[in-house]
């Protein structure tokens, strides 16, 4: 988990005046991913000319994906002039929760000459996690020699949008009728996209490389380099499986010019027999 300023990651401060007594000098937030544990700092300090009695800080959990762990309050009983207190708040992310900034209210409560004083702002959370990528290839009743289909799928298992996907496929066993390149986009998280390329296999089991590059939930480029084995069927094989069917039209010529000189060879017995008569 990392440790960041308020300012850094959208924790926006928003404070009711420039009068008012109390005012949050800092605010460290843990990135977490989901499922994980993380911890909340806030550094307050009194500005005023006078002591702040009755002080309390409260966080509210509204999204029902940031739980709070123990309690989302902590309370001073006094706060002196320029003096400065630490409060610590942890929270859990849940497991299901996509990646991204999410707010937090807070409130100020406490009493200044015994009047009471409320103050609010916004801090936030953010919930970083990765793309989960998984490259699946097939072929459909491909044969050796003739035209088929290769499909692609790249599956995204993770809590994170891939985003700028694309992929080359090269190999030395195939020979791409279309490009062997796509531009795919984003695949969000729990989803997938498939692709296809038409292709000429040159061997039984073809070989291929498939080269996937995609932005993540930091905006950094990552790489997937995989290697895959394929299964393309021989003219016979695919005959036997029904895909391609048998080509009987030798067999049929055959049968014609059998049927042609058993009528010739008829012809010539039959005048052959008139003559001795």
């Amino acid at each position: 988990m990392n440790k960041l300023p308020i300012l850094y990651i959208l924790s926006l401060i928003l404070l009711i005046g420039f009068a008012s007594a109390v005012s949050v000098e800092s605010v460290t937030v843990d990135t977490v991913s989901p499922g994980e544990e993380g911890t909340i700092r806030i550094e307050i300090e009194n500005n005023g000319n006078d002591d702040l009695e009755f002080l309390s800080f409260r966080l509210n959990f509204d999204n029902s994906g940031i739980i709070p762990i123990g309690s989302s309050e902590e309370s001073l009983n006094t706060l002196e002039e320029d003096d400065e207190e630490t409060l610590v708040f942890r929270f859990k992310i849940a497991n299901t929760l996509p990646a991204g900034t999410y707010s937090v209210d807070y409130e100020i409560n406490y009493e200044e000459n015994g009047d009471e004083v409320k103050q609010s702002g916004t801090l936030g959370i953010v919930v970083s996690a990765e793309p989960e990528i998984e490259i699946v290839a097939n072929t459909q009743n491909s044969i050796i020699g003739q035209q088929g289909n290769l499909d692609i799928r790249v599956i995204n298992k993770g809590l994170a949008d891939a985003r700028f996907v694309s992929l080359v496929v090269e190999s030395e066993d195939i020979i791409f009728i279309s490009e062997n390149s796509e531009y795919i986009g984003t695949i969000d998280s729990d989803d997938f996209e498939t692709t296809s390329f038409d292709a000429i296999y040159n061997s039984k089991f073809p070989s291929i490389t498939v080269k996937l590059t995609y932005k993540d939930f930091n905006n950094e480029e990552q790489q997937v380099i995989e290697t895959k084995s394929l299964r393309v069927y021989s003219s016979e094989e695919a005959i036997e499986k029904g895909i391609l069917k048998k080509n009987n039209a030798s067999t049929y010529v055959g049968i014609v010019l059998l049927l042609l000189v058993a009528w010739i060879a008829y012809r010539k017995i039959k005048r052959r027999n008139k003559k001795k008569e």
